[in-house]
């Protein structure tokens, strides 16, 4: 392969998507704000961001949301790096606007930008099976249309710069609502003596069949927190989608309350625990233990 791709963010996300470019053959150097996790990831690395930059005519950033894009292409574009003729693809959950401002910053210094967030956690990253949406220069998205269709399955290009990253919010709505009701379902028949994998079994033929449930009943019936998307990661995604709303005028009920629940969730010490962790929260307002 022709493209030299620099990676930037190893966490759940990040890792097994940068090992799918180096394994389909892609020249991939990869950097980490924590070095020791570019060191154990097998893949090779740079110790410093500055030398990834300059040496690579893609840099791909996966963080954790827009405090952290913001402080990483603070850096970049301070860092005195010659950004003229690169491209940057941001593939974090971030705010619309932080998208927008990041886009404007780069294009200022001569280099192209692509927001292209992810609908998926670590199961599909690792096969190369997520949904990709992406803004930005058409045909900048063409010409590295390779890059993505290694990532995902399903890529949307969704046109001016903010519309995939809201897009993505207005996706996690549903995903965060989806999750809240099927372990409130799932509380609640445990409450009531219904045996636990009758219960979603039923409901996985019934009205909760989703990708949801698919990826979420063993995790749910185990009790196993181990995290593919964290609680920390769909709060802050509810919250950006709130923001929007409220900018727009636009009342989120359903996406308000699950927001406030999963809230509950961080407060309770879950953060970093997978999202359907929330589980937790019902059981504790059921009363019932195991």
């Amino acid at each position: 392969m022709s493209k030299k791709i620099g990676w930037i963010g190893l966490g759940h996300m990040g890792l097994p998507m940068a090992t799918n470019l180096f394994n389909a053959g892609y020249d991939i150097h990869v950097w980490n704000r924590t070095i020791n996790k570019a060191k154990e990831s097998e893949l090779p690395y740079k110790k410093d961001m500055e030398e990834l930059i300059k040496e690579k005519d893609i840099i791909i950033t996966m963080l954790f949301g827009s405090d952290s894009v913001n402080d990483l292409y603070g850096r970049i574009l301070k860092s005195g790096v010659d950004l003229d003729g690169k491209l940057f693809i941001d593939m974090t959950t971030i705010h619309p606007e932080t998208a927008k401002k990041v886009a404007e910053d780069l294009i200022k210094k001569g280099a192209d930008f692509l927001e292209a967030p992810v609908l998926g956690s670590v199961i599909p990253a690792k096969k190369g099976i997520l949904t990709i949406v992406v803004s930005g220069d058409q045909e900048k998205f063409d010409q590295n249309r390779d890059i993505f269709e290694v990532l995902g399955k399903e890529i949307f290009y969704m046109g001016d710069y903010g519309i995939a990253s809201t897009m993505k919010l207005i996706n996690n709505t549903v995903l965060g609502s989806f999750m809240a009701v099927l372990s409130e379902a799932f509380a609640f028949a445990k409450k009531v003596g219904i045996d636990p994998e009758l219960a979603l079994s039923v409901l996985e033929n019934g009205a909760g069949k989703s990708l949801v449930l698919e990826a979420k009943k063993e995790k749910l019936l185990k009790e196993d927190y181990s995290t593919h998307f964290s609680v920390g990661l769909i709060h802050k995604d509810l919250t950006y989608a709130i923001d929007i709303a409220h900018k727009n005028r636009y009342p989120l009920f359903l996406t308000s309350v699950t927001r406030e629940l999963f809230n509950s969730a961080k407060a309770y010490g879950l953060e970093d625990e997978d999202f359907c962790s929330v589980l937790e929260i019902f059981k504790k307002l059921s009363n019932y233990t195991d």
